[in-house]
């Protein structure tokens, strides 16, 4: 094998070797909402098919979980969840995630607060979060 051959199959390796790369299409526009404070539009799982209005977000942070996905934590402020739609911090997988959009907006003061006592990964003593992508 050549050096070049090589090189690629390393970076194939390193690509297949890692299950959240597969899912690592909206981590970029979510870290850039994370880190500028930004909001974003987000449609997720079957909101569509419902008939559900996307999803507005404060993006908190961005995480890889133990089980290696990807997962974003958040505020959302407009949106179904469980039939219903009301404000709440949650948390988002991003193999349910179909589309992302950076809009115009701002947190609110319940969401701001939540994003500066950060969240360390747990909901109750289930401990899901491995590492922070950013925040």
């Amino acid at each position: 094998m050549t050096l070049n051959h090589l090189t690629i199959a390393a970076l194939v390796a390193i690509a297949l070797a890692s299950p959240a790369q597969a899912q690592s299409e909206f981590e970029a526009p979510l870290c850039e909402a994370a880190t500028t404070g930004r909001v974003v539009e987000l449609v997720y799982d079957k909101d569509a098919s419902k008939g559900c209005e996307p999803r507005i977000i404060d993006v908190h942070q961005v995480a890889i979980g133990n089980n290696g996905k990807l997962y974003m934590h958040g505020w959302q402020s407009r949106g179904c969840t469980k039939g219903r739609d009301f404000e709440a911090k949650r948390i988002f997988r991003f193999d349910k995630i179909k589309s992302v959009t950076l809009i115009d907006g701002t947190f609110g003061e319940e969401s701001q607060s939540h994003k500066e006592s950060g969240w360390d990964g747990c909901i109750g003593s289930n401990c899901f979060i491995k590492e922070n992508i950013c925040e």
